[in-house]
């Protein structure tokens, strides 16, 4: 909320009478309260809150980082064998000849993140759109705030809507999204700790299936409210990328 807009010199007016800066506070109140209600299905006031606090990347001495890129680059070997061998592999045969991986940024420590889960008082039913224009209903399960480059940023949450298993999918938008990654955006799966906490790390971010086999996927995309103001130089690139 705003504070009280009083100073030394309204103690001068006339006593019952409101001052000027205490009428303007009181309306600017109002709205912040009207606002609010008007926003509840989208996770209520929680955005009025002041999450400056956000937390930062995640600091890791040298052995923590050791240990977490590997466990990095393990990973990405494991995709790169399914890709190339699976019988389910979403290739089209058009790119399994001559497969040798898929392709990466570089492990970016300054992008991961362990943050606080901020789940919503009541999972809300959302629609999202998919890439060749349906709707599909979503749990919206809460949000996570994090600060780059000095700025916070929050991203929502979403779930299964049918058969929920507790899962955490967080899809967005990125300012590499068209040039190095998928136009359509890119996703994280989350854990939730018994801490109460989230790892969001970006260096995991993958690219939709609908990237490799459009006509064998149909892929939901971020809604715009998980639309980041900056270039996440971390995770899966579309084949052929650059680093």
């Amino acid at each position: 909320m705003l504070a009280n807009g009083t100073g030394p010199g309204n103690h001068d007016l006339n006593a019952g009478q409101p001052a000027r800066e205490d009428v303007v506070t009181m309306i600017r109140t109002l709205l912040s309260l009207v606002l609010c209600l008007a926003w509840a299905p989208f996770g209520g006031c929680s955005e009025s809150k002041n999450h400056q606090d956000a937390p930062g990347a995640f600091v890791m001495d040298d052995a923590a980082l050791e240990t977490w890129e590997i466990a990095l680059v393990e990973t990405r070997i494991e995709k790169n064998e399914e890709f190339m061998t699976s019988a389910e592999t979403p290739l089209p045969a058009s790119l399994r000849e001559g497969f040798e991986g898929l392709d990466y940024y570089f492990p970016v420590r300054e992008l991961r993140f362990k943050v606080p889960f901020e789940a919503a008082k009541s999972a809300e039913t959302v629609s999202l759109t998919k890439r060749k224009g349906e709707s599909v209903p979503y749990l919206r399960k809460g949000t996570v705030h994090f600060k780059h480059e000095g700025k916070v940023h929050a991203l929502a949450v979403f779930g299964p809507a049918q058969g929920d298993d507790g899962s955490l999918w967080l899809p967005f938008y990125d300012q590499t999204n068209g040039k190095a990654t998928y136009p359509g955006g890119r996703y994280l799966d989350l854990e939730l700790a018994p801490d109460g906490t989230v790892e969001v790390d970006f260096n995991r971010a993958y690219n939709p299936l609908c990237a490799y086999n459009p006509d064998g996927f149909n892929c939901t995309l971020p809604p715009e409210e998980n639309r980041l103001p900056f270039a996440v130089e971390a995770g899966e690139k579309l084949l052929g990328g650059a680093h």
